[in-house]
């Protein structure tokens, strides 16, 4: 048995995925990294999001498909979630809400899509700070955290989950290079969906896919998020899959 230290990271795992040959990813919480392990070889390899939060914080980050709209780019605090799309490229989810999609023959991100499930409503400046009096300026809006990602086996497409109440649907491109919004679908429940799990019906889905959500009222983490009116519970979906 093959056992690394801390798996290399800085922090905690917070998630690991595996390909179907005899390598893992998984993604490092604080140290915004994701390390693929080819463990016959006891190597790794490691991806992380170029720049720093100065250049982050004043850029006007525009997207690298023509024609859709630039958004704002935030800082990634920690980087929370993976899922394998097939044996040469997977996709994290990171706190800033960005889901980026990986190659495993180039260490910079393939496609970034800022804001997966975009942004709450601002604070007030009392619900911001811990000061009796606090100056009355405007808070930004903050992003929602891609909180876990679950690709649908034998298909091009991938699954997501926040606190806004709905299931992103995202389909990978046949050249690989990006990815696009399906459909949002409504979970129907209040909280932080913290966990994905996707079952085929029929044979390799011919039937469709059953997918099981696991919702918080707060983040499996820790109680960074805490969603007013949440629940804990286990929502069960079952859709098609068009080929």
């Amino acid at each position: 048995m093959y056992i690394e230290t801390l798996f290399g990271h800085q922090d905690s795992i917070p998630a690991i995925a595996s390909f179907s040959s005899e390598r893992c990813v998984s993604v490092g919480a604080r140290d915004r990294s994701a390390r693929v392990w080819k463990i016959v070889d006891e190597t790794q390899l490691v991806f992380q999001v170029p720049g720093d939060a100065s250049s982050v914080l004043k850029e006007k980050v525009r997207s690298s498909v023509a024609g859709e709209t630039p958004l704002e780019a935030y800082v990634e605090g920690s980087m929370d979630c993976v899922a394998v799309v097939d044996e040469q490229h997977f996709v994290t989810g990171s706190d800033n809400g960005d889901i980026i999609l990986w190659a495993l023959n180039k260490k910079k991100p393939q496609y970034t899509k800022r804001l997966g499930h975009g942004v709450d409503k601002p604070l007030s400046p009392q619900q911001n700070s811990a000061e009796t009096s606090p100056p009355d300026v405007p808070i930004p809006p903050q992003p929602r955290w891609i909180t876990c990602l679950a690709s649908v086996p034998y298909t091009d497409l991938f699954l997501s989950g926040s606190w806004d109440g709905k299931l992103g649907v995202w389909k990978v491109s046949e050249d690989l290079r990006k990815f696009e919004l399906v459909e949002q679908i409504e979970t129907g429940v209040r909280g932080v969906i913290n966990a994905i799990a996707v079952e085929e019906l029929g044979k390799r889905g011919a039937d469709g896919v059953r997918v099981v959500l696991g919702i918080g009222a707060e983040c499996r983490l820790g109680r960074w998020k805490t969603v007013k009116g949440g629940r804990n519970c286990a929502v069960i979906l079952s859709f098609g899959l068009s080929r």
